[in-house]
C-alpha cells in the first residue's frame, strides 16, 4: 500500500479500514522528546511551534498541541484561582468559605453556563488556532510533503470540572444532600457544551473528538454505575449525538478501570476508547475481546514501563499490543500521556516499533 497521509491513515483506523501502518496516538508534555524531534531547544515563548513541529514529525494524531506554561498564579473570572506550571496547574483558592458558599458559587456557575454564548464570533478564532497548529505540525512533516497530524479537539460532557472545582469531598457530599443542585449544575454545563458543539463542529478539521469525563480510577468508578448511568450517561450519548451529527467520530477518554460502566459509554454511541490504562487492568487484548467494534488508542503503560523500563521492554509490550488489536483499529500510545519523567530511549522505542520490526 502506498504512503497515506496522516489523516487517511487516521479515519482508516478509525473505521477498522487497511493501512499502511499502526498509526501513534500521543500526548508529549516532556522537554527531552520535543527537542529530540524539533531539533532545537524547548521554551515557553517558542513552544506552540516547537512542539508542534516535534509533533509533526512523529504523531498522526495528538491532543493538547500547546507548549510549555510560564509558571504562574492565574485567577480566573469565577474566581477560582490557579498555580500553573510548566506542564500542569491545580487549584489554589477556592471563593468559598462554607457549603452554603459553595451552593451560591454553584448558582452563579449555572448562570454562567446557561448566559455562554458560541456563535460564529466565537467559533472563527478556535478554527484559526486549529489551523496555526496544523502549520507547525505540517512543518515537522518528516515525509517533505507538508502532511499536518490530526489534531483532536476535547468535548466534555461536564461531569470532571464540577468536581475538580468543587473538590471531590465537597462534591461527593453534594451528590447525597444537594441532588437537584447538581444535576442542574451537569445539565447547564452539558447544555451549554452542545451549544458549542453546533458552533465550531467542522469534520474537514477536527474529523474526530475527544468526548470525555474522568469517571474511575485504578481499582472501578469514582462515583456508582447507578448513578452514573441515571444522571451522566444520558448526557454523554446526548454529546456524542451532536457530534455524529455533525460527521464526527468520537473518542471517549476517562482513566481508570471502566469495566463496570463500558457498557453503558458503548450504548451511548461512543467509537473509540482511550487511554487504556493497562495499571487498572484495561489491556488492548481484554478490551478488544470484549468490545471488537470500538477502536482503541493507548495501552503502553506510562506510569512504570515508559519511566523506568528498558527500551527492549517496551518494544515487547508494543508488539503485544499491536497483535492484541488483531491487525486494525488500534492507535499505538502510551496509557495517558508522555510526561517529563519518561525517558526519551523508551518513548524514542514505542514511536519506531509502528515502523517495522522494530
Amino acid at each position: 500500500m502506498a504512503c497515506l497521509t496522516k489523516k487517511e491513515r487516521v479515519l482508516r483506523t478509525v473505521r477498522f479500514e487497511e493501512t499502511d501502518r499502526v498509526p501513534l496516538y500521543d500526548l508529549i508534555m516532556n522537554d527531552a522528546i520535543v527537542e529530540h524531534y524539533a531539533g532545537e531547544r524547548l521554551t515557553v515563548a517558542n513552544g506552540h511551534r516547537v512542539k508542534g513541529r516535534a509533533i509533526g514529525c512523529v504523531l498522526d494524531m495528538t491532543r493538547m498541541p500547546n507548549g510549555p506554561a510560564r509558571p504562574r498564579r492565574e485567577r480566573q473570572e469565577n474566581g477560582i484561582e490557579l498555580q500553573v506550571e510548566r506542564w500542569t496547574s491545580w487549584i489554589t483558592v477556592r471563593p468559598w468559605q462554607d457549603t452554603a458558599g459553595l451552593i451560591e458559587w454553584i448558582q452563579r456557575d449555572i448562570l454562567r453556563a446557561n448566559a455562554q454564548v458560541y456563535n460564529r464570533a466565537y467559533a472563527e478564532p478556535v478554527h484559526a488556532r486549529i489551523r496555526r497548529r496544523q502549520a507547525y505540525f505540517a512543518a515537522g512533516d518528516p515525509t517533505g510533503r507538508n502532511d499536518p497530524t490530526v489534531l483532536v479537539l476535547e468535548s466534555g460532557a461536564g461531569l470532571s470540572e464540577m468536581y475538580w472545582y468543587a473538590g471531590m469531598e465537597d462534591f461527593a457530599y453534594l451528590m447525597v444532600d444537594q441532588p437537584a443542585l447538581v444535576e442542574a449544575w451537569l445539565d447547564a454545563r452539558n447544555h451549554a457544551e452542545l451549544r458549542r458543539v453546533a458552533a465550531i463542529a467542522n469534520p474537514r478539521l477536527l474529523p474526530v473528538v475527544l468526548t470525555y469525563d474522568d469517571i474511575a480510577y485504578k481499582n472501578g468508578t469514582l462515583f456508582s454505575p447507578a448513578w452514573l448511568r441515571e444522571y451522566w450517561v444520558p448526557r454523554l450519548a446526548r454529546l456524542v449525538d451532536a457530534w455524529h451529527q455533525r460527521d464526527t467520530y468520537c473518542l471517549f477518554h476517562s482513566d481508570g478501570r471502566l469495566w463496570r460502566i463500558l457498557d453503558d459509554l458503548v450504548a451511548a454511541g461512543i467509537d473509540g476508547l482511550n487511554p487504556l490504562e493497562v495499571m487498572a487492568g484495561m489491556t488492548v487484548g481484554e478490551v478488544r475481546r470484549r468490545y471488537p467494534k470500538l477502536f482503541l488508542t493507548g495501552g503502553i503503560d506510562v506510569s512504570q514501563l515508559l519511566a523506568f523500563g528498558t527500551p527492549d521492554e517496551v518494544r515487547g509490550a508494543c508488539r503485544q499490543a499491536i497483535a492484541e488489536a488483531g491487525g486494525g483499529g488500534y492507535f499505538l500510545g502510551s496509557s495517558t500521556e508522555l510526561h517529563d519523567a519518561v525517558r526519551l530511549e523508551n518513548a524514542i522505542a514505542m514511536f519506531e516499533c509502528v515502523e517495522g520490526d522494530a
